[in-house]
C-alpha cells in the first residue's frame, strides 16, 4: 500500500505539470465554447473562417480555429503596411514636400526666367483634412509667400508639378467599382487634399434624375455621364467609375429623395496637376504673373528633361509626424495613408516605388523577422483588393512581434481604436467587458469582416488576436456580432 501510495504521489507533480502546459486551446473554456457558437453559426455556414488568440507574455495559444487560413484580411492589412513604416522610419519621420525654382531671378524686373516645381516626397497628408495644421491649406500661402520673398513677381515659365518619386498607378487588384470613388484613391507622390474632390447633388423626388449642382475643388476638363437617381433610400447608394488621368466619369446608383448639395466623393485623375493648378491660381490671385498653364512632368517629359539651371529650393513643407499618420490610417481606416505606407516602406527597403515590388519587399522583410510568410499574397497596402490573403496566424505573429520585439510598440499600439470609443471600434462592444481594454483594426470589404488587435483578459493576459470571415451569408452586421461575441469572451477570459 505504501508503494502505491509513494508511486501516485510521484506521478501527481508530473500530471499537475502537464495539465498546467497543456495547451489551452486544447481546453474547454469560455473561448472555445463561443467559437463552436460561431462556427455553427447560420450565418457563417457559407463562409471561411478562421481565429487566432495567442498569450503575449508566455506564447501560449489561448484559442485558434483554421489559424493558418490565409483569407481576405480588409483592412487589418493596414496592420502591416504602418508596422513596417513604423519600424523602417521611427515614429518621428516626416514626409516632404519642396518648393524649388529653375532658372534666374532677375532681381531688377522681380522676374524668374524659368519654372516653378512641386516636388513631391510622398506626403499623404498636403491639405489633408484629417490634421489640424492641414486641413486649412495654410500651405498654399507657404508657397505664395516663399516665392514672393524670392524677389518674384512673374515667371516666363509655369508651375510644373514633379510626383515621380512614386510611379502615381492605383494597385492593379482593385476593383473597377472602387477606384474612381474616393475610398479608391491611389497613392500618388504629390498626394494633395487626400486624392478626392466633392460633387453635390440636388436630389429632388424619388425616380428624378440626380442633378449636379456643383465640383469642389473645380477641375478643368472633368467631364460626367450621370444616371444617379433619387430614391426612398437614408444612404449613399451612387458609385463613381473612372480610372487615373481618365478625365471622364460614369456616375451610378441612387440618393436620397430630396436633397439639396449632398455630397458625394471621387478620387482625383491627377492629384500632381491639382497642386499645380491649385499654386497657380493663388500666385495669380496674388498678381504673379505666370506665362505658361500649370502642368506636370508626367504630362511634360520634355519639362522633366530640361537643361536648365540646377533646382534650388525655397521652401520645404513637412508633414506631420509618421505617428500621426499611422494612428490614422488605423483609427479612421484611411487606405490612401496605408498605400502611402507601403509605396514609401518599399522604396526604404530598395523596392521600385509601385505596388507590386512594394509589396514582395514588405512580405520578404517580414519572413526575414522570423514571420512564416507561406501563402501570404498583398496585391495593395490597403486590404481593398480582393485578392489579398493573410493568416490569422501570420497577423498575431506580427502583433506579437511589435509588443515583444519593436522599440516603437506603444507608438503602433496607440495607432488602434479603442473598442466602444474611437474610430472604427467606436459604436461596437460598449457596455461589454471589452469597452476600454481592447484596441484594434477592423477590417471590412463585401462579404468579409475582420477584427485583430490586443486586449487584455479579465485574469491580466496579455492577449494578441486575430479573427476572420470571408463570403458569410445575411449582413456585414450579422457577421460583426458573432466576431464580437470572440472579442467579448478574449475580454471576460478568467483562465
Amino acid at each position: 500500500m505504501k508503494r502505491i501510495t509513494i508511486a501516485l504521489l510521484l506521478i501527481l507533480p508530473a500530471y499537475l505539470s502537464f495539465a498546467q502546459i497543456r495547451s489551452l486551446d486544447k481546453r474547454k473554456h469560455s473561448v472555445n465554447k463561443v467559437i463552436k457558437q460561431v462556427e455553427s453559426s447560420p450565418v457563417f455556414k457559407t463562409a471561411g473562417f478562421a481565429f487566432l488568440a495567442v498569450d503575449l507574455n508566455s506564447g501560449q495559444t489561448i484559442a485558434q480555429h483554421n489559424s493558418y487560413m490565409a483569407l481576405k484580411p480588409a483592412s487589418t492589412q493596414k496592420l502591416f503596411s504602418t508596422a513596417t513604416m513604423l519600424e523602417l522610419a521611427g515614429p518621428d519621420y516626416r514626409f516632404e514636400t519642396k518648393i524649388k525654382y529653375r532658372g534666374k531671378i532677375d532681381q531688377n524686373e522681380k522676374l524668374l526666367r524659368g519654372d516653378i516645381i512641386i516636388e513631391g516626397g510622398g506626403d499623404p497628408t498636403l491639405g489633408s483634412k484629417y490634421f489640424d495644421e492641414t486641413k486649412t491649406h495654410a500651405f498654399l500661402n507657404d508657397w505664395l509667400n516663399a516665392i514672393k520673398s524670392a524677389g518674384i513677381d512673374s515667371i516666363t515659365g509655369g508651375i510644373i508639378a514633379d510626383a515621380r518619386i512614386y510611379s502615381n498607378e492605383v494597385p492593379p487588384g482593385w476593383s473597377w467599382s472602387d477606384m474612381g470613388n474616393y475610398y479608391g484613391a491611389g497613392a500618388c507622390g504629390l498626394t494633395i487634399f487626400d486624392n478626392y474632390y466633392s460633387l453635390y447633388f440636388n436630389t429632388g423626388n424619388p425616380g428624378d434624375t440626380a442633378i449636379i449642382s456643383k465640383v469642389s475643388p473645380a477641375i478643368p476638363g472633368l467631364q460626367f455621364d450621370n444616371t444617379v437617381t433619387a430614391a426612398t433610400i437614408s444612404y449613399d447608394n451612387s458609385y463613381i467609375f473612372g480610372a487615373p488621368q481618365c478625365y471622364s466619369r460614369y456616375i451610378r446608383g441612387q440618393l436620397p429623395a430630396q436633397k439639396i448639395n449632398f455630397e458625394v466623393k471621387g478620387s482625383l485623375p491627377d492629384p500632381a496637376l491639382m497642386a499645380a493648378c491649385q499654386l497657380d491660381s493663388i500666385l495669380k490671385k496674388h498678381d504673379v504673373g505666370i506665362g505658361q498653364s500649370p502642368t506636370t512632368m508626367k504630362l511634360n517629359p520634355e519639362k522633366a528633361n530640361a537643361n536648365n539651371t540646377a533646382n534650388k529650393i525655397l521652401y520645404i513643407t513637412y508633414s506631420p509626424t509618421l505617428f500621426e499618420i499611422i494612428q490614422e490610417t488605423n483609427v479612421h481606416s484611411i487606405n490612401l495613408f496605408a498605400e502611402h505606407c507601403l509605396i514609401q516602406a518599399g522604396l526604404d527597403l530598395g523596392a521600385e516605388p509601385e505596388t507590386g515590388s512594394a509589396a514582395d519587399s514588405l512580405v520578404s522583410y517580414w519572413d526575414v523577422k522570423g514571420i512564416d510568410t507561406r501563402g501570404m499574397q498583398l496585391f495593395d497596402g490597403s486590404g481593398l483588393s480582393h485578392y489579398n490573403a493573410i493568416s490569422p496566424r501570420q497577423i498575431v505573429s506580427l502583433l506579437s512581434y511589435m509588443k515583444n520585439e519593436s522599440e516603437y510598440f506603444e507608438a503602433y499600439y496607440q495607432s488602434m481604436a479603442v473598442a466602444g470609443e474611437s474610430g472604427t471600434l467606436k459604436n461596437i462592444l460598449k457596455g461589454t467587458v471589452a469597452q476600454g481594454k481592447l484596441r484594434a483594426k477592423s477590417g471590412t470589404v463585401n462579404k468579409v469582416k475582420a477584427y485583430a488587435g490586443y486586449v487584455t483578459s479579465a485574469s491580466g493576459r496579455e492577449i494578441a488576436f486575430s479573427m476572420v470571415v470571408n463570403n458569410f451569408s445575411g449582413s456585414s452586421a450579422d457577421a460583426r456580432k458573432n466576431l464580437e461575441q470572440l472579442m467579448v469572451a478574449l475580454a471576460e477570459f478568467k483562465k
